[in-house]
């Protein structure tokens, strides 16, 4: 059986500063399955939500995303709700996704979940290319399925690829292949039969030196968590979480992410419009 031919839609994004140093969208473009909602400023960002009309992801599904972020622009991209990946025939559907930060620059990525339906066979292929002195808060969420509809790693495949590099050095590698059918889930299914990921790259070259936000994202693991984190240069760190509920991934994310922001001295934007 072939693969189905799906959407081939795309994301283009340009951010820089405006006569007013305020962060402008000076290019944007896109396609089916992608929206965009309008635009606002919250504490200094500006905060665009990448919405998928449709209803997920589906067999032959292609989307490119490309975004820059140039000297002194901040900029939150995240979404106001879950992608689906839906049941696939014969084929997979995939995401290639580009992120370039200047110097001075700040991304703050935040999709929502991510949730693979019973036979979904996904793949994600990530870049992100920093200047010295870039910023990056760059956030992924995994649910297990719909565990709901009785459906908890009964996804086909799921296949990530992720490249880091700050000043032209690669910093960071990532590969991994998930499948119900092997043992790569064994170890996370033990401890946690249900369990949800997270995963955050963080680079901070204005953190406070003796803010203690490692320590608070060391601790939000415990009976309902793991959590780790793990320094891959100056002033960059990984960190990972895997959760036994989706309300124990919530709070750990809603900590790390208020932790983070106090340790740079600042608040963070609102992830919706208030």
């Amino acid at each position: 059986m072939s693969e189905r031919r799906g959407l081939a839609g795309h994301l283009e994004l340009i951010c820089d500063l405006d006569a007013w140093g305020r962060t402008r969208l000076r290019r944007q473009s896109f396609s089916a399955p992608i929206h965009l909602s309008k635009p606002h400023h919250d504490e200094g960002a500006l905060v665009l939500n990448v919405v998928n009309p449709t209803a997920g992801l589906l067999e032959g599904d292609r989307l490119r995303i490309d975004v820059g972020v140039e000297r002194g622009a901040r900029l939150l991209l995240t979404a106001p709700s879950a992608n689906r990946v839906h049941a696939m025939c014969a084929g997979h559907a995939e995401v290639t996704q580009t992120f370039h930060v200047a110097r001075g620059g700040s991304l703050d990525f935040w999709p929502e979940l991510l949730i693979p339906q019973g036979s979904a066979r996904y793949r994600q292929k990530t870049s992100i290319h920093l200047e010295e002195g870039a910023e990056l808060l760059f956030f992924e969420q995994l649910a297990p399925g719909r565990p709901a509809a009785g459906e908890t790693f009964a996804f086909d495949e799921l296949r990530w690829s992720m490249d880091l590099r700050v000043g032209g050095r690669l910093l960071a590698r990532e590969r991994y292949c998930l499948s119900p059918t092997d043992d790569s889930l064994s170890g996370f299914r033990r401890r946690f039969p249900g369990g949800y990921y997270a995963s955050a790259l963080l680079v901070l070259p204005g953190l406070k030196p003796d803010s203690g936000c490692w320590d608070v994202l060391l601790a939000l693991g415990g009976e309902t968590g793991w959590s780790g984190v793990s320094a891959i240069g100056e002033s960059a760190h990984v960190w990972k979480f895997v959760a036994a509920d989706s309300l124990s991934l919530r709070r750990a994310l809603g900590t790390a992410r208020e932790t983070i922001y106090d340790a740079l001295g600042r608040r963070p934007p609102s992830l919706r419009r208030n």
